[in-house]
Formats: C-alpha cells, sequence, structure tokens
C-alpha cells in the first residue's frame, strides 16, 4: 500500500450544514477544503509573514488570530448550494468575501466548515475508509 496516497489534502468534503442546534439538517451543502489544502496554507503563510515581517511595531493581538481562522475557514469553502435558503435577502454568490462575512457573522457555520476542514479523515481516500472498518 502506498501510504502517501491515504489523504488527499486537495478533495472537497462536502458538508451539509446542521442548524445550530447540531441536528436539524437546513438543506445547504458546502463543500470544504482541507487545513493541509495548498489554498488554506498559502492564507496561513501570509498572515504569518505579516506577523514575522512587521518587526517591532507588530504585535500579535486576538484580533488578528480570529482575523487568521476566520481567513481560514473562508478560504476552505471551495463552492456552495444554498437551495432554497438565502442570506440577507439574497442567494450569496460564491467568492472569498462573501464567505468571510457568513463565517464571521454566524459562529454555527463557522464551527462546521471549521471542524470539517481540520477532520483529516474527511480528506482520507474512499477505498482506505472502508477497508479502516473492515
Amino acid at each position: 500500500m502506498d501510504i502517501s496516497q491515504l489523504v488527499n489534502s486537495e478533495d472537497l468534503f462536502e458538508l451539509k450544514l446542521l442548524g445550530p442546534d447540531k441536528e436539524t439538517p437546513v438543506g445547504i451543502t458546502f463543500w470544504v477544503r482541507s487545513y493541509e489544502s495548498d489554498a488554506v496554507k498559502r492564507v496561513s503563510r501570509q498572515h504569518g509573514d505579516k506577523f514575522l515581517g512587521g518587526g517591532r511595531k507588530s504585535k500579535l493581538t486576538t484580533s488578528k488570530i480570529e482575523a487568521e481562522y476566520l481567513d481560514k475557514a473562508a478560504t476552505a469553502i471551495a463552492k456552495w448550494d444554498w437551495g432554497e435558503h438565502s442570506w440577507k435577502g439574497e442567494k450569496p454568490a460564491i467568492g472569498f468575501e462573501k464567505a468571510r462575512e457568513i463565517v464571521e457573522e454566524a459562529g454555527w457555520i463557522y464551527d462546521q466548515v471549521a471542524d470539517a476542514a481540520d477532520d483529516r479523515a474527511n480528506f482520507t481516500r474512499p477505498s482506505q475508509k472502508a477497508s479502516a472498518k473492515r
């Protein structure tokens, strides 16, 4: 078995959002990138570079940490299907700014996206998942 093929961090995970109660499906689907994907790592590096490159004037603050977490979650959202639902009266078009707004304002959505993106098992090859259950 080629161990290097067990996980593909560039795959997308289909996340069917649950309501804030964590039980009721809301009919919205997000396709999520891994936090280990190239796109999300790039965002993490940009934040790190800003902090490290700022010299003495640059201070790590809680708002900077929060911004990194929100940016990572927004970047992790590759696409979505809102079904019959809307956000602030409109069907949102996929894009970083809109995704960032949503994960910042709806903590229950942020939690689900962050958990899905951070769970390596979501990006494990299907054949490996099946054989692991045996």
